[in-house]
């Protein structure tokens, strides 16, 4: 799992640096990621958005500029977001993103209902249950897969491979008496479901080292167990499948600055 850190920087700047900062936020922009948007309300026609509209001033120029920075990138560190605008340009800009987000929104419903999309737009449970690949999974309902994988870029980017739907969802808790809220139990037919989909060689082995008697496990049992629970947190991990692109032009730029997968994006 990923952690994310939100943080605050201001930035002092006098005008001969100003400039620089937009000088060299438009050259990165040219060279890297020229947004493009659409010119008609069916989205038949697109057009690139300069660089001079893109960054008009020194707050556009620095949030470019700290999205490109090489040493986070050797570091690791993804930048996900990055705002500063002012609120009146702020609005218009997700306006127009809004717009034309719910433009290429429709032709990707009309592409799941008719057969050619990759179906991420239909209805299945209306539950999903991940399964990352460190071994852990986690429960989100929503509608279909692309609600499930926006829910879930919350804490991490996820591959559609990864949701499986999930006919049963009951879940126990209790109020401890730290005031903290506890795991009690899964329903039956949903505990059996995960174990299936989740753990399913280590769901076997613990089948068939289940004491007869019901004490405790042999040693060399709890050995086997260790081991299984370990090739759990690791069976998928070099397996893992590319992060499905974007399929709208605007998605493909959002990706690439939000950092997230294909079908978050569009």
């Amino acid at each position: 799992m990923t952690k994310t850190i939100k943080l605050e920087i201001e930035v002092t700047l006098d005008d001969s640096v100003e400039q620089r900062a937009i000088q060299v936020a438009r050259e990165h922009y040219r060279e890297v990621d020229q947004a493009t948007i659409p010119v008609d309300d069916k989205g038949d026609r697109w057009r690139e958005v300069p660089a001079e509209e893109f960054i008009p001033d020194a707050e556009t120029a620095i949030m470019e500029l700290i999205g490109a920075n090489d040493l986070l990138e050797k570091a690791g560190v993804e930048v996900t977001a990055v705002s500063g605008l002012e609120p009146q340009r702020e609005e218009l800009r997700r306006q127009e993103t809004l717009e034309a987000g719910l433009q290429d929104a429709a032709r990707l419903r009309g592409q799941a209902h008719d057969g050619s999309g990759p179906g991420l737009d239909e209805f299945e449970t209306g539950v999903y249950l991940c399964r990352w690949p460190n071994g852990d999974f986690s429960l989100v309902t929503a509608n279909t897969r692309r609600e499930a994988l926006v829910e879930l870029d919350e804490w991490a980017g996820v591959h559609p491979c990864q949701l499986f739907p999930m006919d049963s969802c009951m879940v126990d808790f209790s109020l401890n008496d730290r005031g903290e809220i506890e795991l009690k139990q899964f329903g039956e037919e949903t505990e059996h479901s995960i174990w299936e989909i989740s753990y399913p060689e280590l769901h076997a082995l613990l089948s068939s080292v289940l004491p007869q008697d019901g004490g405790e496990h042999t040693a060399e049992a709890r050995e086997s167990i260790r081991q299984a629970v370990q090739r759990e947190r690791t069976r998928l991990w070099n397996n893992q499948q590319d992060s499905p692109p974007a399929e709208t032009e605007i998605g493909k730029v959002l990706r690439k600055r939000l950092r997230t997968v294909g079908p978050v994006a569009d």
